[in-house]
């Protein structure tokens, strides 16, 4: 009986301070269109999201991929893209005339300004920094974040997807701690005993 007691402590300890490394990922796309329109000019965006963080985990890593986009000529331009702390769900459009500056400013966080992008279409990807992830970790903790789109220019693309890759909440040190007392208790009781 006490070696079963001893072999769950063990199995249960083992298995909650491995468990953090297991990762989970989420995809989400725009819709109805995953290219936004093409991020027209005249327009600005924004995207919502409801979603909710499993109990037990945190967002450890997010990216904005951006399929194909590309400048449509070869004149100056912007795109400004924010996370927002809550958004209407699904693609609302608004129309801002091209604005002269970040429709966005001042809202959320800014993700990054693009400036200059090319007519020939290319793949980015845009991987949130530690900053910009633990604002994410707490807009989603409410169950809705988004975000807004401000292009400067007419973006053709094939698709804009968001990545977000969770973990489990790591083991305080004080678990640690605690796991590796009673492991050694149970050593000590079994040398005790020989």
């Amino acid at each position: 009986m006490r070696k079963s007691l001893g072999f769950l402590l063990v199995s249960v300890f083992f298995f909650s301070v491995t468990g953090w490394a297991s990762a989970t990922t989420y995809t989400f796309n725009p819709s109805p269109r995953a290219d936004l329109w093409d991020l027209d000019h005249e327009k600005y965006y924004t995207w919502g999201i409801n979603w909710s963080i499993t109990d037990g985990e945190i967002i450890e890593s997010a990216s904005l991929f951006f399929d194909n986009i590309r400048n449509h000529d070869s004149g100056p331009n912007d795109l400004w893209v924010h996370l927002l702390d809550s958004a209407t769900v699904g693609v609302t459009v608004g129309t801002d005339h091209q604005g002269g500056g970040d429709y966005f400013s001042g809202q959320g966080t800014l993700l990054n300004h693009w400036e200059n992008l090319p007519a020939t279409a290319q793949d980015i990807t845009y991987n949130f920094t530690a900053d910009q992830l633990a604002d994410l970790n707490a807009f989603f903790a409410n169950g809705n974040a988004g975000f807004g789109f401000d292009p400067d220019c007419h973006f053709y693309n094939s698709g804009i997807t968001f990545t977000i890759e969770t973990a489990q909440v790591p083991i305080p040190a004080a678990l640690w701690l605690l796991g590796s007392g009673l492991l050694g208790l149970i050593g000590i009781r079994r040398t005790k005993k020989r």
